[in-house]
């Protein structure tokens, strides 16, 4: 019997590329959610607001958009909540990154799974208005689809 599971897809399909996740978490949930029998959510927040999204969980997959400028766009990443970076703003309670809000939530006393895992696909950028994914990330979006059933297998 599998765990109580989320896909959850962040982003924002205004910001062209940026809805990369969103886009993966709906073709995951089209094309697998009954088969799999997990549940699958999207979202355009961060931080903090996550945690009434993710509470209850046992694991959780996160797909989102990352850049770092450091790899082509369309590359895919792998990631735990310890290889996230921390941002620098942390007094903007909307701004906190995962990581912090996933410790946050912890001492609240939310029920935060324990197996959290993060796909995250690079960008170029994230602030032109535009709807729909550039054909990099979008010849990205089969292939992390692929990685993540294979990880749910």
């Amino acid at each position: 019997m599998r765990n109580k599971l989320l896909v959850l897809g962040i982003g924002n399909t205004l910001l062209g590329d940026d809805g990369v996740g969103i886009y993966v978490a709906r073709k995951i949930g089209a094309q697998y959610q009954q088969e799999l029998t997990i549940d699958v959510a999207e979202t355009n927040l961060g931080g903090i607001a996550l945690l009434d999204l993710i509470a209850g969980y046992e694991e959780v997959i996160i797909v989102d958009a990352i850049i770092t400028k450091k790899k082509r766009p369309g590359t895919i990443y792998r990631l735990s909540l310890e290889e996230l970076g921390n941002i620098t703003d942390v007094y903007m309670l909307h701004a906190i990154d995962l990581r912090t809000a996933i410790e946050l939530g912890r001492t609240l006393g939310y029920q935060i799974p324990e197996d959290i895992r993060i796909y995250a696909i690079e960008i170029r950028e994230n602030t032109t208005f535009s709807e729909g994914l550039s054909p990099e990330i979008e010849q990205a979006v089969p292939a992390v689809i692929q990685q993540i059933v294979h990880d749910l297998q």
